[in-house]
């Protein structure tokens, strides 16, 4: 048997929870056998993200002792989109004159 932890984000809540499995149990067969109703299903369609310690993970793959599963909203925004786009707008921001000291 291992040790593996679930983390299931609803809203602003996370649910946490300790699992004891089979060596060789696939994240779909833990969710089915931990009563995670519907969520595989939520995970197929987009609505909730599916990762093990922070890296993209798929529901036919195997854990390991120690491993967390994490099903999150998934991310709405790019991280480095949305810093191309601040750097963008400050620069034409001081094209224009706006935020230059004095003016």
């Amino acid at each position: 048997m291992i040790r593996v932890e679930t983390v299931l984000q609803e809203g602003t809540a996370l649910y946490r929870q300790q699992h004891r499995v089979a060596e060789g149990t696939t994240i779909r067969q833990l969710l089915d056998r931990a009563g995670f109703a519907g969520v595989a299903e939520r995970i197929t369609a987009g609505s909730l993200g599916l990762s093990c310690h922070g890296r993209r993970a798929w529901l036919d793959d195997r854990l390991v002792d120690g491993t967390r599963v994490e099903m999150v909203l998934p991310v709405r925004a790019d991280a480095r989109a949305a810093r191309r786009q601040r750097v963008a707008a400050e620069r034409a921001g001081r094209r224009r004159g706006d935020g230059e000291p004095g003016s």
